[in-house]
């Protein structure tokens, strides 16, 4: 099963800067994304013809649950459909993730069906990871936490963002890092005021402080590196 022919095989490094900017568009643009957490499901019936159904269902279509090669989601392509399968029975939080970790595969058009061992194989996963982080905790709204005086903690973005303590603690560990290098600016603006409800929710403005902050953490960001992902997760 080829889910899409577009993607370069031999392709040399993860490319976060498409990633980041493939996310951003759909973060800016989807109508079904008012705030935080979302309707993952609504997003991807908006977004695509894709079907979404439970590992209970895979056998009305002749698919070995024991062969997907993943106990939580996969994406599989059925007479010119993609149909991704989703483990109801573990975390919602899980659940979520997983779905738009397959969704990323097909929106960034990579190759399937490679073995683990193929170095293609790891590119396309922290690909689709860095996806799925990106459209459900969006790093433009987490850094306009930190700017309010908000403490990121792995509950925050938890609770904030309905995703499991691993994808939190992950989330944080690449704030810590900046990517001015590869970081496209053009939807910032646009995904904090259309977000700006949320923001406001999660994180009011302390208003004593906050120009001073900004200025503060805008300094720091500029002596940063973002290290973390160029050395790969």
């Amino acid at each position: 099963m080829t889910i899409s022919k577009n993607y370069q095989k031999h392709h040399d490094s993860v490319d976060y800067q498409h990633v980041y900017n493939v996310s951003n568009e759909f973060l800016a643009i989807s109508h079904s994304i008012n705030g935080f957490p979302f309707k993952v499901k609504k997003f991807i019936q908006e977004q695509s013809d894709i079907k979404l159904c439970s590992f209970i269902k895979t056998f009305q279509y002749g698919v070995d649950v024991k062969s997907l090669g993943s106990e939580s989601a996969i994406i599989i392509e059925q007479s010119g459909k993609c149909i991704i399968f989703c483990n109801q029975a573990e975390p919602k939080y899980r659940v979520r993730f997983s779905i738009m970790h397959e969704f990323g595969h097909y929106i960034l058009g990579h190759i399937s069906d490679l073995p683990k061992t193929d170095p293609l194989y790891q590119r396309q996963e922290l690909e689709a990871n860095y996806f799925a982080a990106q459209i459900l905790m969006p790093e433009q709204i987490l850094r306009e936490c930190i700017k309010r005086e908000k403490r990121l903690t792995t509950n925050f973005i938890q609770k904030s963002f309905d995703v499991s303590k691993e994808a939190a603690e992950k989330r944080i560990q690449t704030l810590r890092k900046s990517w001015n290098s590869i970081k496209d600016q053009n939807f910032d603006d646009v995904i904090l005021l259309k977000y700006e409800d949320f923001v406001n929710q999660v994180a009011p403005k302390n208003f004593s402080r906050y120009d001073d902050f900004e200025h503060e953490l805008e300094v720091q960001t500029k002596q940063d590196s973002w290290s973390f992902f160029r050395n790969g997760r």
